[in-house]
């Protein structure tokens, strides 16, 4: 039964929060049901090492019921009632993970048990709470509408005739979270509209959206709507304005949003510059790069403090296309022990030798990519277009032309990878070893038939359509003009 539900839930949790499950089992308030206990008990001394041997059916009924007869439909009904308990667990736990949304339940009993003087107590020091935090996200505003709406019940319910603002902050508080959340979700349609070739029909965007224009100053001091609204221009727009008009709300904005927030909203950045940068428009690598940089700066590229392998190696690739060479290296070995164990000495390995090819340090690229595992499809292909550019500018063509050779099997073993990646790395392969070629013989082919063949390879780069590193393929065939 290793591949059950239960034991799937199981494998998700810490070593804590298998504990705590243990005792939240054990407790005859959420369950009473001895088998269940006795089960959670089991489970809990196996945990992690949920083996199909150590979980077979029969052991684990023997282990419940020792010297009684194996009865399936008996544990089946104990495994039920356990993921059941499990479940209810994990909602606690979410629940009890955010305080702000306990309250609301908090005064609601107070208010249905006719508690008035507490709830009062209990509203007062929520909306104190409330106004004390900086940051002011959607989340933030439904908290508030919540309250408001407390508040209003409350007033009807004490029906004194006195003037009371709970009614008109409730719409306040709920017309700001509609229109947080749904010009965040169109920003979201409108990129997967572009990318999965969908079509959202929505056609309260639109009323979000007149919303704001029509009236832009009320919002311009609310960054939940007014950043996004910002974005929106500029997924939808393009124009560079609409960046840079983001990036200034944004500065004067972001102490206001939580990073959750802050991580999508530079995401969104990110992948306007990579567009730019795929159009040819250059100086959007020193953007992107400064965007990489205020991140790491504030940790929004950390996840349980670790940074992603991916987002080390593309801020290392955007540094040395920038030539940042003294500012990279650092951020290398500073960031090593930060990578995922697992990952670790495979990303720093290859992000190093990038580094090594970049300062023309040939030999350590050389050394360093020997080091790197090829299990990830990522770094093999990295790895081994890395190592087609060191061939070539060591001169080294009887390598350079194995490796091509070898990176063509590679090539029709490999079903799995996209046709549009398989022909970038194709065309890198197959163009980089006519310019060896070329360069290798120049001292042999006459003028005409050189100056012929150097036309024709920098055509045929030019109109090959994706070739991965082509940049850097056009400079060496460049170098080669007769």
């Amino acid at each position: 039964m290793h591949q059950h539900k239960l034991i799937q839930l199981l494998r998700s949790l810490s070593r804590r929060e298998m504990t705590r499950f243990r005792e939240f089992a054990e407790s005859p308030y959420h369950n009473k049901h001895d088998g269940v206990r006795l089960l959670v008990q089991y489970l809990s001394a196996l945990y992690p090492d949920f083996t199909e041997e150590r979980c077979e059916r029969e052991k684990l009924f023997q282990a419940l019921f020792p010297g009684t007869p194996h009865d399936q439909p008996k544990l089946a009904v104990i495994f039920t009632y356990t993921v059941r308990l499990l479940e209810l667990f994990l909602e606690i736990e979410g629940f009890m993970e955010r305080p702000d949304a306990r309250t609301p339940y908090l005064l609601g009993q107070l208010r249905q048990r006719q508690q008035l003087k507490w709830f009062e107590k209990a509203l007062s020091k929520a909306e104190s709470n409330t106004r004390q935090q900086r940051e002011h996200d959607a989340d933030w505003y439904y908290h508030r509408f919540q309250l408001a709406t407390e508040s209003d019940y409350f007033f009807t319910t004490v029906a004194e005739r006195r003037r009371d603002s709970s009614l008109q902050d409730k719409q306040f508080y709920l017309n700001h979270f509609f229109l947080s959340v749904k010009l965040r979700d169109a920003c979201e349609m409108a990129v997967r509209e572009r990318i999965l070739k969908v079509a959202y029909q929505d056609a309260m965007v639109a009323v979000a959206l007149q919303q704001v224009a029509e009236d832009p100053e009320r919002y311009q001091s609310v960054p939940a709507i007014n950043i996004y609204y910002q974005l929106y221009q500029m997924i939808t727009k393009a124009g560079e304005d609409n960046y840079y008009s983001v990036l200034h709300h944004l500065k004067a904005q972001q102490e206001d949003l939580p990073d959750e927030e802050l991580k999508n909203i530079y995401n969104y950045l990110q992948n306007y510059c990579i567009q730019k940068i795929n159009a040819g428009e250059a100086k959007f690598l020193q953007e992107i790069f400064q965007l990489y940089q205020v991140q790491l700066d504030k940790g929004l590229l950390l996840e349980d403090g670790q940074l992603s392998e991916w987002h080390y190696k593309n801020i290392v690739t955007t540094a040395l296309r920038l030539n940042a060479l003294d500012w990279v290296y650092p951020f290398i070995e500073g960031y090593r022990a930060q990578l995922p164990e697992g990952a670790r000495d495979n990303a720093y390995r290859f992000n190093l030798a990038s580094y090594h090819y970049a300062a023309e340090e040939y030999d350590q690229v050389l050394a360093l990519l020997t080091q790197v595992e090829y299990s990830d499809l990522r770094y093999s292909l990295g790895a081994k277009a890395l190592l087609l550019r060191t061939y070539y500018d060591l001169e080294e063509y009887s390598a350079l032309y194995a490796l091509v050779d070898s990176f063509r099997q590679y090539l029709v073993r490999n079903k799995l990878m996209a046709d549009g990646r398989r022909q970038g790395y194709y065309n890198l392969f197959k163009l980089t070893r006519r310019a060896a070629v070329l360069r290798e013989n120049k001292g042999y082919y006459n003028h005409r038939r050189y100056h012929k063949e150097w036309q024709r390879l920098q055509k045929d780069t030019r109109e090959a359509g994706a070739v991965f590193n082509k940049a850097w393929l056009q400079q060496k065939i460049a170098e080669l003009e007769p």
